[in-house]
C-alpha cells in the first residue's frame, strides 16, 4: 500500500513538473540580450513553482490562475560560449548572449539569399557559429496570439539559403563588427501593407488616424464596438423575424433582411492581422531594435504613411516595454508602378523622410541601387550594410559615422540661379559616376520645371536653366524612374527633395480641384472623367479625353461656380493620344472668352504647361484643343485631344 501511494505521488509530481512550458521562440541555438533585462517565460499548471536557470542567476515564480509564469533575468554580458537555460523541466541548450534584432517588413525584407545570384554567391561561405537565425512563418490571426511555432537555427549554407538576404548580411556586419553573437528574428511578409503589422492600441495613439481606427474597431470582433453593433443588429433580426412571420400569415411579401455589419476579413491584408500572429507571440522578448522594409504596397497614400509609421512604432514600442525601440527603414527604390504618375512615389519618399521626425528612427537611401524593372533591387548586402551604419553610430558607440546621405536643407535665389543647401553632406558631395550631376530641375513663376545645370559648390549644389532666367523653385529626383547620381564623398546617395511640395507658398489654392465642366465633343468611351481630380495619371479615371471626331478647334469648359482671381493655369497632357496646341481661355459670363495663352505639346511624351497672365476675373475657364500632331501616339487615333489635369491658381 505505501509503494503505491509512493508511485502515486511520483506520478503526481512529475505530471505537475511536465506541465511546465516555454514559447517556441525558445529553443536550442537561440540568442539572449545583452545589457537588458530579459524576460523569460511560459505556462504551468495554475500555481506551480518555476526556477529559471541561466549564467549563474536563479530566479522564482509561481504561475498564476490561468498557468501563465514570467521572470526577468538581470542585464547579461554578452557571451560567445554555449550555455544551458533551464526553467523547471524544459532545458535549452547553446544558448548565446549578444545582440538581437527584428527584421520586418514586405518582400524586400523577405526576399532570400538564394533568390539573387550576388547574394546566392554568399550561401556557401554562410557558416557562421555566432550569428542565429529565425523566421516566423506567415500566418494571420484576428486577435492576438501568444504561440506560433519557430525555432533558432545556427546560420550555416543550409540555414541561410532561404532566410532573409537583408536579415543576414545586417546581423553578420554587426557580429563582424561587435565581435559578440547575433541574432535576428525575421517577421515579414510579401506584399504586405503597414496596417497589418500594426496593433489597434498603436492606431489608438494616433489621433490622425482616428477615423480609420473607429472602422476597423468596428469590425474587429471582439471589440466592444463590434458587440454593441452585432448586438443592434441580432435584435433589429429578432424583430425581422416577428414581421417576417406576420407577412407570411398574411400572405405579403416579406419585408427586406436587415444587412449584417461587416466583420475584418482574416488575410494578410487586415489590418492587426500579423501584428496578432506574427509579433505579438513574441512578446515580450527582449531586443535592441528593429529593421524594416515595406512601402511599396502604401506608396500611393503620401504622408498618411508617415501617421501609419507612427502607429506601427506606438504598437511596437508599447507591447515590448521599449518607449525608446530603435527603427531603421529603407526609403523604398525607384521603380516603373506601371503607368502610375511619375510624381506619386516622389510624394512617398517625402513622406518615409517625414518619419526621421519620429524619435529613434534612421532612413538608409537606396535609390543609386534601384532597377526601375524590378522592385526586388538585388543588391540586398548594401541595403544591410546602410541599415547597419545606422546601428553602429546611433546604438554601439560609432560616433564617427554618419548614416544620413545628403538630406534637403534650404535652398535661396541667386540671380538666375538658385542654391540648395544640404545637411549630412560628409566630406563633401560628389558625383557617384564622375558626371555632370542629374535629376536637377528648376521652375520659375508658371510652376513648370525645366531639367538644369546643376553644380556642386561646398555643401551646396548651384541649379539653373536657361528656359528658367527667374527661378522660384527647385526639385531633385522627383520622379519614379529617377536613379540620381549626387552623392557625399562617404558614398551614400541624396535623397529626393521639392522645395515646394506638399505646401507651394506662391500658388496657393487650386481653384479647379473638383470642379465640373462641359465638352464640345464629348467623349463616350469613358476617357473623360479626371480633368479636374488633382491627378496628372495617364489613364481612367484620372484622365480626360474629347471624342475622336475630326472637326477641330474643340474645347472643355469648367465652371467655377462663382467668379475667381487667377493668374495662372496648369495643362497636363499625356503619352497617349497626340494632342498638340491647346488655347486658354477664360469668361465671366461663359458667352465671351477671352484668350490668354497657348501652348504646343511635343508628340507622345508626358508633359506638363503653365501659362501665367495678369490677374483677371473669371467664373469660366476654357482649354481648345485647336490642333493635333500628324502621327498617332500608340493605339488612340491623333483625333482625340487627351488632358490629364487641368489646374489654376492666384499667384501671390
Amino acid at each position: 500500500m505505501k509503494l503505491l501511494l509512493l508511485c502515486a505521488c511520483l506520478v503526481a509530481l512529475t505530471t505537475t513538473h511536465a506541465a511546465v512550458q516555454m514559447p517556441s521562440i525558445f529553443t536550442d541555438h537561440m540568442v539572449l540580450q545583452r545589457e537588458l533585462p530579459v524576460p523569460v517565460w511560459g505556462k504551468a499548471a495554475p500555481g506551480e513553482a518555476v526556477t529559471v536557470e541561466f549564467a549563474g542567476q536563479k530566479k522564482s515564480t509561481k504561475a498564476d490562475a490561468s498557468g501563465k509564469w514570467m521572470v526577468k533575468l538581470d542585464p547579461l554580458s554578452a557571451n560567445a560560449e554555449p550555455q544551458v537555460l533551464k526553467a523547471g523541466n524544459v532545458t535549452i541548450q547553446d544558448v548565446l548572449v549578444g545582440e538581437v534584432w527584428l527584421a520586418s517588413g514586405q518582400s524586400n525584407m523577405e526576399w532570400e539569399m538564394q533568390m539573387k545570384p550576388d547574394s546566392a554567391a554568399d550561401i556557401p561561405n554562410a557558416t557562421h557559429p555566432n550569428l542565429r537565425l529565425i523566421e516566423v512563418p506567415k500566418t494571420v490571426a484576428l486577435s492576438p496570439q501568444d504561440e506560433v511555432m519557430i525555432s533558432w537555427a545556427r546560420s550555416s549554407p543550409e540555414s541561410a539559403a532561404s532566410f532573409s538576404a537583408i536579415g543576414y548580411y545586417f546581423g553578420l556586419r554587426l557580429q563582424e563588427e561587435l565581435k559578440v553573437p547575433v541574432g535576428i528574428i525575421l517577421s515579414a511578409w510579401g506584399g504586405t501593407r503597414i496596417e497589418p503589422w500594426t496593433s489597434i492600441e498603436g492606431f489608438d495613439a494616433v489621433p490622425e488616424l482616428k477615423d480609420f481606427t473607429a472602422d476597423v474597431r468596428s469590425k474587429l470582433p471582439g471589440s466592444a464596438t463590434y458587440r454593441a453593433t452585432n448586438e443592434k443588429y441580432l435584435a433589429d433580426v429578432e424583430g425581422w423575424t416577428k414581421a417576417a412571420r406576420a407577412a407570411l400569415s398574411q400572405k405579403q411579401a416579406l419585408p427586406a433582411m436587415p444587412a449584417q455589419p461587416a466583420s475584418l476579413p482574416l488575410n494578410q491584408d487586415t489590418p492587426t492581422s500579423l501584428y496578432n500572429a506574427m509579433i505579438h507571440p513574441l512578446v515580450p522578448y527582449a531586443f535592441r531594435g528593429a529593421i524594416w522594409y515595406q512601402g511599396e504596397s502604401n506608396h500611393g497614400e503620401g504622408f498618411g504613411y508617415t501617421e501609419k509609421t507612427k502607429a506601427l512604432l506606438a504598437s511596437w514600442r508599447s507591447v515590448f516595454q521599449q518607449p525608446d525601440l530603435p527603427f531603421y527603414f529603407v526609403q523604398i527604390a525607384p521603380w516603373q508602378y506601371g503607368a502610375e504618375d511619375v510624381e506619386i512615389l516622389p510624394q512617398f519618399w517625402q513622406a518615409q523622410r517625414a518619419c526621421l521626425n519620429i524619435p529613434h528612427t534612421g532612413m538608409a537611401t537606396i535609390s543609386d541601387i534601384g532597377e526601375v524593372a524590378d522592385i526586388h533591387p538585388a543588391h540586398k548586402k548594401e541595403v544591410a550594410r546602410r541599415l547597419s551604419l545606422w546601428a553602429l553610430a546611433k546604438n554601439y558607440g560609432r560616433s564617427e559615422i554618419d548614416p544620413n546621405g545628403p538630406l534637403y536643407a534650404s535652398h535661396a535665389t541667386e540671380g538666375s540661379a538658385i542654391r540648395v543647401k544640404f545637411d549630412h553632406a560628409g566630406s563633401g558631395l560628389a558625383a557617384r559616376d564622375g558626371k555632370p550631376l542629374t535629376h536637377f530641375e528648376i521652375a520659375g513663376k508658371d510652376g513648370v520645371f525645366h531639367p538644369a545645370e546643376a553644380k556642386i559648390d561646398g555643401s551646396s549644389v548651384l541649379i539653373s536653366a536657361a528656359a528658367v532666367p527667374e527661378p522660384r523653385r527647385a526639385r531633385f529626383a522627383w520622379s519614379k524612374l529617377a536613379i540620381a547620381n549626387l552623392m557625399n564623398k562617404e558614398g551614400l546617395p541624396a535623397t529626393s527633395f521639392h522645395t515646394h511640395w506638399p505646401v507651394d507658398p506662391d500658388l496657393g489654392d487650386n481653384l479647379a480641384l473638383g470642379c465640373t465642366w462641359e465638352s464640345s465633343d464629348k467623349n463616350t468611351y469613358g476617357w473623360d472623367t479626371g480633368l479636374t481630380d488633382g491627378s496628372y495619371e495617364e489613364y481612367p479615371p484620372h484622365c480626360y479625353a474629347t471624342n475622336a471626331t475630326d472637326a477641330f478647334p474643340k474645347h472643355v469648359t469648367i465652371d467655377f461656380k462663382q467668379a475667381k482671381t487667377l493668374n495662372l493655369v496648369r495643362v497636363g497632357a499625356p503619352t497617349a493620344g497626340s494632342t498638340k496646341t491647346i488655347a486658354v481661355s477664360i469668361s465671366t459670363d461663359g458667352k465671351i472668352f477671352r484668350e490668354v495663352g497657348r501652348h504646343a505639346f511635343s508628340f507622345a511624351k508626358t508633359e506638363r504647361a503653365g501659362i501665367s497672365f495678369p490677374d483677371a476675373e473669371a467664373r469660366y475657364l476654357r482649354i481648345t484643343y485647336l490642333d493635333h500632331h500628324d502621327q498617332q501616339s500608340g493605339e488612340y487615333p491623333n483625333t482625340f485631344a487627351f488632358t490629364t489635369e487641368v489646374e489654376a491658381y492666384r499667384m501671390k
